[in-house]
């Protein structure tokens, strides 16, 4: 009995280990709201994408909308870590920095693409577990060149670290809400502007209540016509 629990012992580790040892290759993404999604990856390779709390300034993975949101103009400080989470050296890392809409690129090192939005550097070498640090920043457009039509707009800023056939990927989500400003009225009172609603035509109760109608009318209108006739 002792041998079978033994040898049992030992499938179920080399079990456990193989499966670690599969997972290590992997990347696991999960979608985030605004479009986009943020990457883990438990290879060799990792880069971690943060962003800055508009009211605690502590950098976190995500800001969502019921989260503090940022204000045409703000700067928005982000972190790129990358990390080398291997037993061997890693050379010719190359890490790239896309920039969403409404966001342009202000400081970060490396060179910048007007074109693809894309912040573009280097790492020369990275040790087994060394982790080098970047800091990011960009800046909100004007809210003139905001979307007119709404109040809060959440955007997603990517980014990819690669080297040696490795690719790691994350990207960190934040939101920009524009304030609306109330009209002026002759008496001096501000009225702010109604949101906007979508009008669909009635497919509902109250559309058939009206096509229920014009078997009535078509009755009607043969009735009127017989009594014609027959006077």
């Amino acid at each position: 009995m002792k041998k079978y629990f033994f040898a049992g012992s030992l499938l179920s580790l080399f079990l456990l280990s193989t499966s670690f040892t599969f997972a290590a290759g992997t990347t696991t993404c999960t979608p985030v709201y605004g479009g986009g999604q943020t990457c883990v990856t438990s290879g060799n390779l990792a880069i971690n994408k943060t962003v800055a709390n508009p009211k605690t300034n502590e950098m976190v993975d995500s800001l969502g909308v019921n989260d503090p949101k940022y204000a045409p103009e703000n700067v928005v400080p982000f972190r790129l870590v990358v990390t080398n989470n291997g037993g061997t050296k890693l050379s010719n890392i190359e890490v790239k920095d896309i920039f969403p809409q409404f966001v342009q690129f202000v400081t970060g090192m490396g060179s910048f693409d007007k074109n693809t939005k894309t912040l573009s550097f280097k790492i020369d070498s990275l040790n087994p577990n060394e982790s080098k640090t970047f800091p990011v920043q960009g800046k909100i457009a004007p809210a003139s060149q905001l979307p007119q039509d709404q109040g809060t707009v959440c955007v997603v800023n990517q980014t990819s670290a690669s080297s040696e056939g490795q690719t790691s990927q994350d990207n960190a989500q934040f939101c920009i809400e524009k304030k609306v400003l109330p009209a002026q009225t002759k008496g001096g009172k501000e009225v702010f502007p109604l949101p906007k609603a979508q009008v669909t035509p009635p497919t509902g109760p109250e559309a058939l209540s009206l096509l229920a109608l014009f078997p009535l009318g078509a009755a009607g209108y043969l009735l009127r016509k017989k009594t014609n006739k027959n006077s």
